[in-house]
C-alpha cells in the first residue's frame, strides 16, 4: 500500500539514519524579501548546506505564508538543528516546514549519492529525455514559459495545469487551465517538483494513469527518488550541486548557478534503489 508521500520520504530518511551518522548543518540560506522584489535570476530558491558540502535546494516562491514565517525565523538557531529533524518537517502542514523539510531531504540524499559514488546521467533537455514525438500530446503541471515556447515550435498540442486563475489562457496549440482532469488527454506529462511542497502530486497522478511517460522536474528534485518511483512516475529531472562553495556564493548573490550544479535525468528502469545505494555507501 502506498502511503502519503511525505511519510514515504521520511521512511527513506530513517533507513539512511539507521546506517550513517550525518554531518551537521553548516548553513541555511533563504533570500530576503528585498531579494525577491529584485530582478535576481535565482531569488526564488534557498538551500541547506551540510558541513561535508552536501546541499539541498528548495523553492520558496509558492506562497506569501512562507516569506512571512521566514522573516520571523532565526536561521542561526534553525541551522543548529539535526538535519534529520529538519527533514522530518516535511510531514508537517505549514508550507514553511514542508519547504525546509524537502531541502533537508535533498541535502541528506546528496550525502548518500556522494557516499555511494552514484553516477548521475546529464540531462539532454527534458524534451529529449522524454523523447517527444510529433503525435504526442503533452501535459504540463506548472507553467514553464521557455518549455512552452519550445513545444509550441514543435507543433505539439499542450495542456498546462496551473493553480493561479490569472494565468489561464488559450491559444491554437496550447492552453493553461485550472482543470487537473484535462491531463487525462495527454500521453506524456512534465510536472513541476514543487507539487511535493504543496502536496498535490498524488492527486495529479490520479489523472495521468494512462500516460506513457510521467516526468517530475525542477531544481528541487535532488532527492532519493524511491517514493516517487513507487508511484506512476518514470523520470526525474533535477539538479545536484557539484561545487557547494561556488553554488552558495552564486545563490547568495542571486546569480545563475551555471556549472556549480549538474542538471541530471534519472529513470526508474535504471535506478538501483535505496537499499543498493546504502550497501555501496557502506563499502
Amino acid at each position: 500500500m502506498i502511503m502519503d508521500i511525505s511519510h514515504d520520504f521520511i521512511k527513506v530518511i530513517k533507513l539512511i539514519d539507521d546506517k550513517f551518522e550525518f554531518p551537521s548543518v553548516d548553513k541555511i540560506f533563504i533570500p530576503s524579501q528585498a531579494d525577491l522584489n529584485s530582478d535576481r535570476k535565482k531569488a526564488n530558491f534557498g538551500a541547506i548546506k551540510l558541513t561535508d558540502g552536501s546541499t539541498g535546494i528548495f523553492f520558496i516562491g509558492l506562497d506569501r505564508e512562507f516569506h512571512e514565517i521566514a522573516q520571523k525565523t532565526d536561521l542561526a538557531k534553525l541551522s543548529k538543528e539535526d538535519p534529520v529533524d529538519l527533514a522530518y518537517k516535511f510531514k508537517e502542514e505549514t508550507l514553511f516546514d514542508r519547504t525546509i523539510g524537502l531541502g533537508a531531504i535533498n541535502a541528506i540524499s546528496h550525502f548518500l549519492f556522494t557516499r555511494s559514488n552514484f553516477q548521475f546521467t546529464p540531462s539532454n533537455h527534458i524534451i529529449n529525455d522524454i523523447n517527444v514525438q510529433r503525435q504526442d500530446i503533452i501535459g504540463m503541471v506548472g507553467y514553464f514559459p521557455p518549455l512552452v515556447k519550445k513545444i509550441n515550435l514543435m507543433g505539439n498540442k499542450l495542456v498546462i495545469v496551473e493553480l493561479k486563475e490569472e494565468l489561464t489562457k488559450k491559444t491554437s496549440n496550447w492552453e493553461i487551465t485550472l482543470d487537473t482532469s484535462r491531463l487525462a488527454e495527454c500521453n506524456k506529462i512534465i510536472c513541476t517538483s514543487t507539487t511535493l511542497i504543496n502536496n498535490t502530486l498524488d492527486n495529479i497522478l490520479n489523472f495521468t494513469r494512462d500516460a506513457k511517460i510521467f516526468a517530475l522536474i525542477g531544481p528541487t528534485a535532488g532527492f532519493l527518488p524511491d517514493p516517487i518511483f513507487q508511484r506512476k512516475v518514470d523520470i526525474i529531472g533535477g539538479s545536484i550541486v557539484n561545487n557547494s562553495e561556488l553554488f552558495l556564493e552564486r545563490i547568495v548573490q542571486g546569480e545563475r548557478w551555471r556549472d556549480s550544479v549538474l542538471k541530471f535525468v534519472m529513470k526508474k528502469e535504471t535506478y538501483p534503489g535505496i537499499k543498493n545505494l546504502i550497501k555501496l555507501a557502506e563499502i
